[in-house]
């Protein structure tokens, strides 16, 4: 069994709700409760399955956290190197994630823009947008490539006509 199935706790749980399962389960089952006996030793084996418990979930929180840390850091970086004009390390490094997230999307996007590839980068600013319709910095980057595209477009069209 893992932490969360001894404290009877979702994997989203928060750090409250991690520390009152604990300790609903802790008044529930701590060795003082019973007698001295069989019953007193099985208490003190299901206390220390709890504390373990407790220790592992909070341990989770510690490493989500952290990994999201590293994540806006890293983010922050693929910023710097778009900001310094070296898309193709940029590009590079968001390769590199694990996960999607709506910041991911705008940067990838970005980088897509700069290097002239106006379609692929609709997509990803689109779910940007879409994974944040409250960001402004999304919604322009949105606009910035529609209006590109749109003009690539026309340019195309009065290219074919003459």
């Amino acid at each position: 069994m893992n932490g969360y199935e001894v404290l009877n706790i979702p994997r989203t749980a928060t750090r409250d709700e991690i520390r009152a399962a604990y300790r609903e389960l802790a008044r529930r089952w701590h060795p003082d409760r019973f007698m001295p006996g069989p019953e007193r030793d099985w208490a003190n084996e299901k206390m220390a399955a709890i504390n373990a418990a407790y220790r592992t979930c909070l341990s989770g929180l510690k490493d989500a956290r952290l990994a999201v840390d590293s994540e806006d850091e890293a983010l922050r970086r693929v910023q710097a190197l778009i900001d310094d004009g070296k898309y193709q390390s940029a590009r590079k490094l968001l390769m590199g994630f694990n996960t999607r997230c709506a910041e991911w999307n705008y940067l990838f996007g970005w980088v897509l823009l700069n290097q002239s590839d106006v379609q692929k980068a609709l997509i990803y600013l689109s779910v940007a947008a879409h994974q944040n319709p409250d960001s402004a910095k999304y919604a322009r980057a949105l606009k910035q490539a529609q209006q590109l595209s749109a003009t690539r477009r026309l340019s195309g069209l009065f290219a074919r006509r003459r």
